[in-house]
Parts: structure tokens; C-alpha cells; sequence
């Protein structure tokens, strides 16, 4: 049987009775349930994407700034997790 939720705590709470196995973002597996472990997916892994809202009239200084810091986050985590390059990469130093 399959069925979908966006629940994760009851996705956990089934896997805790022994009754699923679910795939949950990182963020979600918190607080912990007794006798559930999360097991990190090799990559290539799911990807989430995310966007920023805001409201429909000039952006404030302040809300662009912290737009492109979470960018500037979030190319860094895209990277980190992509793993190192492949030997023999030069890069670009």
C-alpha cells in the first residue's frame, strides 16, 4: 500500500508503529520518536526547492538584503552537497 502525506510527524509516528517507511526532509525529523533513525540518502538525493515571498510593492533595503544572503546560503549549501570535484579538477584557483 502507498500513500502520501504531508504530515511528517504522523509519516513518523507510522514508521515508529512499524507499519511505513517514509522519505522526510532533514528539518522535520525533529523531536526525535523512540526507535526511528534517519538514514541520509546517497546522492543524488531529493532536492527541495525554496523561494522567498514577499509583499507587491518596492522591496525594502533591508528584505534585499537578506534575499541575496539567503542566495548567497543557499549556493553554498547546493555546493557543499554536491561534494568535492572530481579528481583532478583544477577549479578555478
Amino acid at each position: 500500500m502507498r500513500r502520501r502525506t504531508t504530515d511528517y510527524f504522523f509519516a513518523r509516528s507510522l514508521v515508529a508503529a512499524g507499519v511505513g517507511l517514509s522519505l522526510i526532509p532533514t528539518v522535520a525529523l525533529t523531536p526525535s520518536l523512540p526507535g526511528v533513525r534517519a538514514v541520509p540518502l546517497a546522492p543524488p538525493a531529493p532536492a527541495r526547492h525554496i523561494g522567498a515571498a514577499v509583499l507587491r510593492r518596492p522591496v525594502r533595503p533591508a528584505v534585499s538584503t537578506l534575499i541575496a544572503a539567503l542566495r548567497e546560503y543557499a549556493e553554498g549549501a547546493a555546493a557543499a552537497a554536491a561534494g568535492p570535484p572530481p579528481s583532478g579538477h583544477m577549479g578555478n584557483g
